[in-house]
């Protein structure tokens, strides 16, 4: 299953993710518990640094702009809800 499978199959196109920060690259890790993913990233969380890099990972892999892909949920927390517009 892939990233855009997973959101179709979220009628709300809301999704959840958990973020590991200071990894040696961006991946996303599937389905946690709670219909939660597990996302690494290779950004140090500081200064939105995350939160960019989330939404530019997520704009190229599903092939849309990045201001159809909103945080919800995002401040200081590795928790973070994602809502993305088609």
């Amino acid at each position: 299953m892939d990233l855009l499978d997973y959101i179709d199959k979220n009628s709300s196109n809301i999704i959840k993710i958990k973020v590991v920060p200071n990894s040696q690259n961006n991946l996303f890790l599937w389905e946690m518990n709670d219909w939660c993913l597990k996302f690494k990233i290779k950004w140090v969380p500081e200064k939105w640094k995350v939160n960019k890099e989330i939404i530019s990972f997520l704009s190229k892999e599903l092939k849309i702009a990045k201001n159809n892909i909103k945080l919800l949920s995002w401040e200081t927390s590795r928790n973070k809800t994602i809502k993305i517009d088609f």
